[in-house]
């Protein structure tokens, strides 16, 4: 999932210094833009990589990205993901909510919103991370977090446990 936030946060910072690099005036004469795209993808991560067992994630990603004239951007992510176990068949649903909102000229950005929201077979809930980061777009280095937000810990940390194993 991290790999994936990643890629959602390249992306929405990416289409972010398009729309404003050498823009400013062009933006300022300019409703806000508004793009929605959906994306689907699958990483598999042998025994050894991740976790003590083969990994397969599944997911659907839709995007909605803002700028509005003044030259920030907010990028709105839902993503659910099917996190399995491919030893045991065991799996995992996940729905995220992520918000990542970069200021003009900043070379941070920050992301708001629910991390991570795994639910068992039955639907029962197995865990929650939610709260606030501050990421360094230049080093994707988080500088900042809250409390039961994940950042403190590796995907394979949180996903690999919750799915019966152990990182790798």
């Amino acid at each position: 999932m991290q790999r994936i936030k990643k890629v959602i946060l390249a992306a929405g910072v990416a289409a972010g210094l398009v729309l404003t690099t050498g823009a400013g005036t062009a933006l300022a004469d300019n409703p806000t833009f508004h793009s929605r795209f959906t994306f689907s993808g699958e990483n598999l991560y042998p025994a050894g990589t991740q976790c003590n067992f083969t990994l397969d994630d599944t997911f659907t990603a839709e995007v909605v990205f803002l700028a509005p004239p003044n030259g920030d951007t907010v990028t709105l992510v839902t993503s659910d993901v099917t996190h399995t176990n491919l030893a045991t068949g065991y799996s995992l649903s996940e729905v995220d909510h992520i918000n990542t909102v970069a200021k003009f000229l900043s070379s941070t950005v920050m992301q708001v919103g629910i991390f991570w929201h795994l639910r068992d077979p039955s639907g029962h809930v197995v865990l929650v991370k939610a709260g606030q980061a501050i990421l360094d777009t230049a080093t994707g280095n988080v500088i900042s977090f809250t409390p039961n937000s994940g950042f403190d810990q590796t995907y394979a940390q949180i996903i690999c446990p919750a799915l019966g194993g152990s990182p790798a």
